[in-house]
């Protein structure tokens, strides 16, 4: 599983910081909701471009009470198995979605060279957009 984390960061920490007053209240905590999940929509058609895409999928979700986090995750459904292929091979696809894969054999045959796959990185995409706009370029 590849994971994206939209975190409120600060100068200054602590109790009693501005950002333990602000990052509290209810509008900010909507605001960084509401953008973790228009992320989530963005690596969503991101991935819709993918065309094997497996059971991965993409699924957004705030934090537990008290912090500011929202987790953006491009998942397998269930990536279970065992060993090193696992025996649901076909479900463990989020991984190599996101980074890439090699490639070592075709039809069976060792290939003399192995060939890489690059990975369509979804959620650095979608991460690395964000934080741009935030800084005012794009």
């Amino acid at each position: 599983m590849a994971v994206g984390d939209i975190e409120w960061y600060g100068p200054a920490r602590g109790k009693g910081s501005v950002e333990d007053i602000v990052s509290h209240l209810d509008p900010v905590r909507d605001a960084v909701r509401n953008k973790g999940e228009q992320m989530g929509r963005e690596a969503e058609m991101l991935l819709l471009a993918h065309h094997k895409t497996g059971k991965a999928r993409i699924r957004v979700e705030g934090a537990p009470p008290r912090k500011l986090d929202t987790y953006i995750y491009l998942e397998d459904e269930d990536p279970g198995g065992e060993g090193k292929a696992g025996k649901n091979r076909g479900d463990r696809s989020a991984m190599s979605i996101e980074f890439g894969w090699t490639q070592t054999h075709v039809f069976g045959k060792k290939l003399a060279k192995p060939i890489h796959h690059d990975g369509l990185h979804i959620l650095g995409k979608v991460m690395g957009r964000a934080a741009s706009r935030y800084r005012g370029s794009r």
